[in-house]
């Protein structure tokens, strides 16, 4: 007996000796490497999860792996930034990755499961975020970074919800409805900051629905999200629906409203108010009357009525023109508007735009359900946003595009880096060549059409007065 345990003691001492490595060490089985505008990636594929420890040796990147064999492999990287790349054994149950560069770069290394690998990212830009304090619960961040192989600028602001501002839209034209660029309107009117905000057309037109203290100055019949301020708290609304009528008791009729604050174009009901300028602006085909305190008290077919802030004309054209001339002064009259949300309705501010990008902190881009054009919803450009952070915070973020060194986002990147600065829920404006921030009456993205572009609504950061 005490033979036989003997012969069984030799045999597996001899079976662990002739064992090749692998049984007691993770295996490289390759190594391979791609390269980007932003970055180079050195891939090591393992048959096994791998504790590894990085270390810069000169202009050298060194990682060292544990328990891992591997036998040597050179990756012949045709690179600027690479000197030489190579994998080698450092013991019996080690190895190690040595790539040697021609000047000092940033890197990271990680790994990654299904399958199991180590990465090393050699960047080419230089990944960065630099915060700076603006005082008063306000701070501005540009992040320079690394978007899966595309480079990325950002430029973010932060208002926390004790801030000394006020969230407010403006228009480019400053004192009336039209388009003009952001830093002068922004300036002229006293912001701290400004981003760019609803859509628009050529005539300063906007698109989605706008309400400020109570005024609606711009409409959206399409169901779509906003950012909306109700008791002072911010927040991004989903379905926002614009629908009003121009009631007319007198003559027992109502009319759909088809505009508010816009060109009036062949069988439209326009409403303007003195936001849109000092008149409506309007031909004489058509018909217009003023109504105010519930009643009408001015009629008229000679067209571009003048408009003030006491009251509201309503401007229509053919068969809903008809409708107005049988109206005297004294008749009853009122615009009823609502958004469809009682919520939205007794808002201090709406501003629409869409889509929505985030909601309850997670990633819903509703650019079908929104109805949102093609040419926004698909694609990488120059973007900007708005998200709000559980405990009030809100996020204004604009990401330059179409250049070397930031090559735009789609929406879906633009929500999870909304997600990344903590949105609980984000918004899209308008982007591509009307994407811009101005802080400190300076322009701190570059627009990607090489100069300002005239813009229809801004989002203003002003000081709150005491």
């Amino acid at each position: 007996m005490l033979q036989k345990k003997y012969f069984f003691k030799i045999v597996l001492t001899a079976l662990l000796v002739l064992l090749p490595v692998q049984a007691w060490a993770a295996v490289v089985s390759k190594m391979r490497y791609s390269s980007s505008p932003t970055r180079v990636r050195i891939v090591l594929d393992v048959d096994e999860p791998v504790k590894f420890k990085d270390v810069k040796q000169g202009d050298a990147i060194v990682v060292n792996l544990e328990a891992a064999a591997a036998k040597e492999l050179r990756e012949k990287v045709k690179d600027p930034i690479i000197k030489s790349v190579v994998l080698k054994k450092d013991g019996r149950k080690a190895s190690k990755l040595v790539v040697e560069l021609n000047k000092e770069q940033q890197y990271k290394v990680f790994a990654l499961q299904k399958p199991d690998r180590i990465v090393l990212d050699i960047y080419r830009i230089l990944v960065s975020k630099n915060t700076v304090e603006q005082g008063k619960g306000l701070k501005y961040t540009f992040w320079q970074d690394d978007m899966e192989g595309l480079p990325i600028q950002m430029h973010i602001l932060e208002l926390a919800p004790d801030s000394g501002y006020s969230v407010r839209p403006f228009s480019g034209a400053i004192d009336k409805n039209g388009r003009g660029t952001l830093l002068k309107a922004a300036n002229a009117l006293g912001a701290k900051a400004a981003v760019n905000a609803s859509y628009f057309d050529t005539s300063g037109w906007i698109i989605g629905n706008l309400k400020l203290d109570g005024e609606w100055l711009g409409m959206e019949d399409k169901a779509r999200s906003a950012f909306v301020v109700a008791g002072k708290q911010p927040q991004i609304m989903k379905d926002l629906a614009y629908n009003g009528s121009v009631m007319l008791p007198t003559l027992g009729v109502k009319l759909p409203v088809k505009g508010i604050n816009r060109e009036r174009i062949a069988e439209d009901v326009v409403v303007y108010t003195h936001y849109f300028g000092p008149s409506t602006r309007t031909n004489a085909f058509g018909a217009e009357v003023r109504i105010k305190d519930g009643k009408v008290t001015e009629i008229s077919t000679a067209g571009n009525m003048r408009l003030d802030k006491n009251s509201v004309v309503v401007s229509a054209h053919g068969a809903n023109a008809k409708v107005l001339q049988q109206l005297k002064a004294g008749d009853r009259a009122s615009v009823q508007q609502t958004l469809g949300s009682e919520a939205a309705d007794k808002a201090e501010l709406v501003l629409g735009a869409g889509p929505l990008l985030v909601e309850n902190g997670k990633r819903n881009v509703r650019s079908a359900s929104e109805q949102i054009a093609g040419d926004i919803a698909y694609g990488r450009a120059p973007r900007t946003a708005i998200g709000v952070k559980k405990d009030g915070t809100v996020i204004l973020l604009v990401a330059d595009g179409r250049r070397a060194t930031s090559a735009g986002m789609t929406l879906e990147e633009v929500a999870r880096y909304m997600i990344r600065l903590g949105a609980w829920s984000a918004l899209n404006f308008d982007g591509g060549g009307s994407s811009e921030m101005v802080l400190n009456k300076k322009i701190l993205n570059n627009p990607s059409d090489g100069r300002e572009r005239a813009v229809s609504v801004g989002l203003g950061l002003f000081p709150k007065k005491n």
